[in-house]
């Protein structure tokens, strides 16, 4: 994939090949600043400072038509976040566009998107959201578990009403809900996660009474891991030590970690099935925990019973992190602007960790009780509460503005959640309890690779025409979605860089940057791949 010149009919304006240093190889001579960036064979950028600053261009304003071509390679294997490739995007406003690779855990349950390549332009001014009803799967009454998974959306459901079995549905292309089957008899599949190119599903017991809802005549036992075959076919990967409920998963580290939900205690498996137990964190190895999620090469854990948080690594035990007051349960972890933040339950409350044991306040949710689901979205980030089943968008300086009301009011329904979230094909879905519905959210301009990016080096290509974006990944188009010029506010204080976004810094390789004077043809993107 590498070349000496660009074969297409656009003038190149910079050209970037981060081979020795970051010196722009064009004629233009639009040397980059590189912060905390080592140089092999490609800039190394380690997922936490690293940052390339490109001189200002008048051609990435959004004012004029433009393509840009990167080579990249992910380097996550660690337990850090792949991150922001490229951007244009003032963290402040919450404006402007960025290429970046998503992966979100901790939401609540589950990882509901891995190795996502993202090409979104975050607007300043958005429409006022509006959420469409994308229906129930099956009969369930929570939707426990959103995930993305090869150009798919899969939703595991809590007690369907067919058979009081936790179920797992498909969206398919007409918008109905697919019956992919029932792992086992119990009455919840819990947490869905790609872990080695494959599909895994939790399940559990659940207790309704937790949500104040009568409890689910089904009471067999879950607690096993099983691993997705197609149809409706799914295989038994793991069972938990000594419990009936597997909860919250995530990939760490290259294992499959799983926690288990009633009963302390969290496991890590191997793509065999072979597991290491990871004990539990708190007093004397017994706390309860509510959620995973990996963040700068840690795993972090969200803890019930006043607990706070713990962290640790596969190779040393779990080191404390700190609590706050007003918080009995972590329900939920998000990487945002590059800090870890997690949300509460007795107030819907989000709080982004300082490190040494401090965490500080990042606003209330209106008057709600607790954070669940929670989402970046495009270059924004959203979260789903209890007990009025809201979903808040956040608007900076610690505020946060209702976005929806999914779940309609009901005297005799005292909490009312939601509870998963996923981005796919470009919107926001967010599942509910007690409805069981999904519900989705189309705003600002964003294109969506619906499967994992492997490992490798690949080619991006994003072009920009003042009407659409559009994203190309190894010379295939994957997909695009139209831009009001108008609408696209003012970058020009804003730097191009490289290896930032809107969730983190990236964690791996960035070479033959290109920026090219006009937004090139699907043809020449192919032709640009190839050279």
């Amino acid at each position: 994939m590498e070349q000496e010149a660009t074969k297409t009919n656009r003038a190149r304006i910079g050209y970037w090949p981060l081979r020795e240093d970051c010196r722009d190889a064009s004629t233009d001579q639009r040397h980059g600043q590189a912060v905390a960036v080592q140089f092999q064979d490609g800039a190394v950028f380690d997922g936490e400072q690293s940052a390339i600053v490109l001189p200002d261009s008048e051609w990435t304003h959004g004012a004029r038509p433009f393509t840009l071509s990167v080579e990249f390679e992910i380097h996550d294997e660690k337990g850090s976040l792949p991150g922001g490739i490229c951007s244009r995007y003032a963290e402040e406003q919450m404006t402007g566009w960025h290429l970046s690779v998503l992966t979100q855990a901790g939401v609540t349950s589950t990882q509901p998107n891995w190795r996502n390549l993202q090409l979104g332009w975050s607007l300043p001014e958005s429409a006022a959201d509006q959420w469409q009803d994308r229906g129930t799967p099956g009969n369930s009454r929570l939707i426990c578990t959103l995930c993305v998974y090869e150009g798919g959306l899969y939703a595991g459901v809590f007690d369907d009403a067919r058979d009081n079995k936790g179920r797992v549905y498909k969206l398919g292309e007409n918008d109905e809900w697919i019956d992919c089957g029932n792992p086992d008899d119990s009455n919840s599949v819990w947490s869905l996660i790609e872990y080695k190119g494959k599909l895994y599903a939790s399940t559990m017991r659940y207790k309704a009474s937790g949500s104040a809802l009568p409890e689910s005549p089904n009471m067999e036992p879950g607690g096993k891991i099983y691993r997705y075959e197609g149809g409706r076919t799914w295989s038994l990967f793991a069972e938990l030590p000594g419990s009936d409920s597997a909860a919250s998963m995530v990939v760490y580290q290259g294992k499959l970690i799983a926690m288990s939900f009633y009963t302390p205690g969290v496991y890590a498996y191997d793509e065999t099935g072979a597991c290491e137990d990871l004990g539990a964190p708190g007093p004397e190895g017994k706390t309860r925990t509510m959620t995973l999620a990996a963040y700068r090469e840690r795993l972090y854990i969200g803890c019930n019973e006043l607990q706070g948080v713990y962290s640790r690594t596969l190779d040393e035990d779990w080191v404390y992190e700190g609590k706050v007051e007003k918080c009995d349960q972590v329900y939920c972890f998000a990487v945002y602007h590059n800090d870890l933040l997690m949300g509460v339950w007795p107030e819907a409350r989000m709080l982004r960790y300082e490190g040494d044991r401090q965490w500080s306040n990042y606003g209330l949710m209106g008057s709600e009780l607790e954070v669940m689901g929670i989402s970046m979205f495009g270059g924004k980030l959203y979260g789903g509460t209890l007990p009025g089943g809201h979903v808040y968008r956040y608007a900076g300086d610690g505020e946060w503005t209702l976005s929806g009301v999914l779940e309609p009011e009901n005297p005799d329904i005292r909490y009312r959640r939601v509870w998963s979230m996923a981005v796919y094909g470009g919107e926001l879905y967010a599942g509910t309890l007690p409805g069981g519905k999904v519900w989705s959210l189309r705003n600002d301009p964003l294109v969506t690779l619906d499967r994992s990016v492997p490992d490798g080096w690949h080619r991006a290509v994003i072009t920009y025409d003042l009407e659409r974006l559009t994203l190309y990944l190894d010379g295939v188009l994957v997909s695009s979605a139209p831009i009001d010029p108008a609408k696209r506010g003012e970058l020009g204080r804003t730097p191009l860089v490289l290896g930032k976004g809107p969730q983190a810094h990236f964690s791996g390789k960035i070479r033959e940057v290109e920026l090219l004077d006009g937004a090139i043809s699907e043809q020449e993107a192919a032709e640009l791949y190839r050279q």
